[in-house]
């Protein structure tokens, strides 16, 4: 059941779904609950993320 939740999560930052609806839907206080599944989130090209944090 644990890793059907991590996936499941992964898929959710994976979508770009906001870390706040993230947060509430996985049950924890902190970000902390969710550190274990950082190495499984994928990459973002650089220009991609530059222009996610301008806004664009």
């Amino acid at each position: 059941m644990g890793r059907l939740r991590s996936t499941w999560l992964v898929d959710l930052f994976d979508a770009r779904v906001p870390i706040s609806v993230i947060v509430a839907a996985a049950g924890v206080d902190t970000l902390h609950g969710l550190s274990r599944i950082l190495p499984f989130l994928a990459g973002i090209p650089t220009e991609e993320a530059a222009a996610l944090l301008r806004g664009d």
